[in-house]
C-alpha cells in the first residue's frame, strides 16, 4: 500500500472551528498572555494558514488549570528563511500545545525554519525563557537550519536560568513528526553539567546548565537527520523515553553528532520500545549519564555500535541495565559497555546478531551479569518473520521463543505491547503472538503498513510511559522551580532560538506529498 499524501487538499469548509476563548489570527505574528488576559485554563486557537513565525510568551496555567492552545480552521502553516525559529514559546508555564485542533489533519502545526548560519542557524519550535511544565504534540517539523525541537533555556548572565537557580519540570513530546533537519531532531537539555563559556560584561565566564525533572518523549517519528535524531541531557529525574521511531540520522557527517539517540550528562533515563534503524555510528549512546535502563528497544544496521554505554567514570555505583533488546548487523560492538565504577550491570535476554567487533563486549573493568542472550548465530538463523523487510517478530519456531529467564522486574511487556512470560519470556525485543499486537510497528501509527507517518507517529509502546516496571528512578515530575518562569528571558522576533555550533552543509530535502514507502505487513505462521 503506498503511503497517502501528507498535505490535505484544500476545503471549502474547515471541520477544526475557532471556538476557544481567544482566537490568534493568520496576521498576529506574536501573543503575550499577559496583555491578552489569558487566564489558568483558558483555550487559545490559533488560525489555520501561512503565517512567517509565531512567538508565545507570558502564558501561565496552573498544576490544576493548563492553558491550551490548538490550532483551528486548517493547518497552521509556519515557513520562513532568515529567523532563528518557527515557533517559539518564552516565560510560560502549564501550557499545551497540540496540532489536533482540526480533525481532517493529523499535523495541525506545519514548521519550517530554514535559516542555516553563518551567525546562527534556526530550530523549528524553540522553548525557553524559564518555560517549564508543558507538552507539545502533534506538529510536523521539517528542513531546519539546525533542531527540529530544542527544548531548553540557555543559561544567562544574571544566573537567573543556571545550575541551582531553575529547574525545568513536566515537560512531554509526543506524536510528532521530524525530519530532514540540518541538526539533531529533538535537542533537549544541555550535553552536561560542564557548562560552557558566555561572554558577560565583557568577562569570559563558564555557566552551568539548568536541570530538567519530569521528561516524556514519546511515539515520535524522526527521520533524515543531519545530526542525532535525539539528544538528552541534564534530565536525571523521572525521564522516559519510549516508543519513538528514529531512522536515517547523522546525514551531514559531523563528527560526535551523528547518534540516533544519545543520552548523557547525568540523565537518568529509562529507554525503552524505541526503533532506531541506520546511521553512520551509534544507534542508541549512553555517555556520562547516571543508572540507565534500556529495554524492548529494536536497533538495526549502525556504523558502530548498536548500543554503546561509557560511564567516563562518573556517577559512582550507578547501574547500567540491558534487557530484551533486538541489536542487528551492527559493523561495531552490539552492545558495549565501560566504566569501572558501574555497579549491578546487566544483559538479559538480548537478541545482539552479526555485529562486526563482537557481539556483547563488556570492559574488563565492568560489574557484569551476562544471561540468556542468544549471539552465536545469524540473522538468517534466527527465525525473523520477513528480515529482509524489516519485519523482525519472531516466527513460532525461532529460537528467540521461550528462550529467556524471568525478567520482570525490568520488561513485562515487549515492544508492541504484548505481554510477556513471566516465567520463560522470548529473547529479544519481540514477544512471539498468534494474535495482532496493540501496535503495528510500522512507524507510522495508522495501522496500514506504509510507515508514512500520516497518523501521528507509531503505535509500539503504550500511553502510560510506565515502561512495564523498571523503574526511572526520581520524584512525579511536580515541584516548583528556582526562579519565576515570567522572565524573558528568550528570544525576540528578530533574535535567534538557534545553534551557532557549526555550519552545517548540504542535508535531505524534504519531498512534498507521496514517502511511497512500501511497508512490509505483518505475517504469521497459522
Amino acid at each position: 500500500m503506498l503511503g497517502t499524501c501528507l498535505l490535505a487538499p484544500a476545503r471549502a469548509q474547515a471541520a477544526g472551528v475557532c471556538d476557544c476563548d481567544h482566537i490568534i489570527d493568520v496576521a498576529t505574528p506574536s501573543a503575550n498572555g499577559v496583555e491578552l488576559g489569558i487566564a489558568p485554563g483558558d483555550s487559545v486557537c490559533v488560525r489555520g494558514g501561512a503565517r512567517e513565525f509565531l512567538r508565545l510568551y507570558e502564558l501561565n496555567g496552573t498544576p490544576d488549570q493548563w492553558i491550551t492552545v490548538r490550532n483551528c480552521e486548517g493547518v497552521v502553516e509556519i515557513d520562513n528563511e532568515d529567523r532563528g525559529y518557527g515557533l517559539t514559546m518564552d516565560g510560560s508555564r502549564y501550557v499545551h500545545i497540540t496540532g489536533t485542533g482540526d480533525t481532517d489533519y493529523t499535523y495541525g502545526f506545519r514548521v519550517r525554519a530554514a535559516k542555516d548560519g553563518p551567525d546562527y542557524s534556526a530550530s523549528g519550535v524553540a522553548v525557553g525563557g524559564l518555560s517549564s511544565d508543558y507538552e507539545i504534540d502533534h506538529f510536523e517539523v521539517y528542513e531546519t537550519g539546525f533542531a527540529g525541537f530544542s527544548l531548553k533555556t540557555e543559561s544567562t548572565c544574571d544566573g537567573s536560568a543556571n545550575l541551582g537557580n531553575f529547574i525545568q519540570y513536566d515537560t512531554r513530546l509526543h506524536h510528532n513528526w521530524i525530519h530532514d533537519t540540518r541538526g539533531e531532531g529533538i535537542y533537549f537539555g544541555s550535553t552536561g553539567y560542564g557548562g560552557r563559556e558566555f561572554q558577560c560584561d565583557g568577562q569570559t565566564v563558564v555557566l552551568h546548565p539548568h536541570e530538567h525533572h519530569g521528561v516524556q518523549i514519546h511515539h515520535n517519528l524522526i527521520e533524515n537527520t543531519g545530526w542525532d535524531g535525539m539528544q538528552v541531557g541534564v534530565s536525571p529525574v523521572d525521564c522516559r523515553v519510549w516508543a519513538n521511531y528514529i531512522r536515517d540520522v547523522g546525514l551531514e557527517g559531523v563528527q560526535y553528532q551523528q547518534q540516533g539517540m544519545q543520552i548523557g550528562g547525568g540523565s537518568q533515563c529509562e529507554i525503552w520500545g524505541n526503533r532506531l534503524e541506520r546511521g553512520p555510528t551509534n544507534g542508541i549512546f549512553i555517555q556520562q549519564a547516571a543508572s540507565t535502563y534500556v529495554h524492548d528497544n529494536l536497533v538495526v544496521d549502525f556504523g558502530e555500535s548498536g548500543i554503546y554505554s561509557n560511564s567516563n567514570d562518573d556517577f559512582d555505583g550507578s547501574s547500567y541495565v540491558f534487557v530484551h533488546n533486538t541489536v542487528l548487523r551492527s559493523a561495531g560492538w552490539g552492545i558495549a559497555i565501560f566504566g569501572g565504577n558501574l555497579a549491578g550491570n546487566l544483559a538479559w535476554n538480548n537478541l545482539v546478531l552479526e555485529s562486526g567487533n563482537g557481539n556483547i563486549a563488556p570492559g574488563g573493568d565492568v560489574d557484569w551479569d551476562d544471561q540468556n542472550n542468544i549471539v552465536d548465530i545469524s540473522v538468517a538463523e534466527a527465525g525473523f518473520v520477513d528480515p529482509a523487510a524489516g519485519d523482525f517478530h519472531l516466527l513460532e519456531d525461532s529460537v528467540a521463543v521461550g528462550a529467556g529467564r524471568a525478567a520482570g522486574e525490568w520488561s513485562t511487556q515487549d515492544i508492541d505491547n504484548v505481554p510477556r512470560d513471566p516465567a520463560a519470556p522470548d529473547v529479544g525485543a519481540y514477544e512471539y503472538t498468534d494474535e495482532p499486537p496493540p501496535g503495528d510497528g510500522d512507524g507510522d501509527g495508522d495501522g496500514d503498513g506504509d510507515g508514512d507517518g500520516d497518523d501521528a507517529g507509531w503505535t509500539a509502546g503504550d500511553e502510560s510511559g510506565d515502561g512495564g516496571s523498571a523503574e526511572s528512578g526520581g520524584d512525579d515530575s511536580t515541584g516548583e522551580t528556582g526562579g519565576e518562569a515570567g522572565a524573558d528571558a528568550g528570544s525576540t522576533d528578530s533574535g535567534c532560538s538557534c545553534s551557532s555550533k557549526g555550519d552545517p552543509v548540504g542535508g535531505a530535502a524534504l519531498t512534498l506529498g507521496l514517502l511511497a514507502l512500501l511497508g512490509a505487513a505483518r505475517r504469521r505462521e497459522d
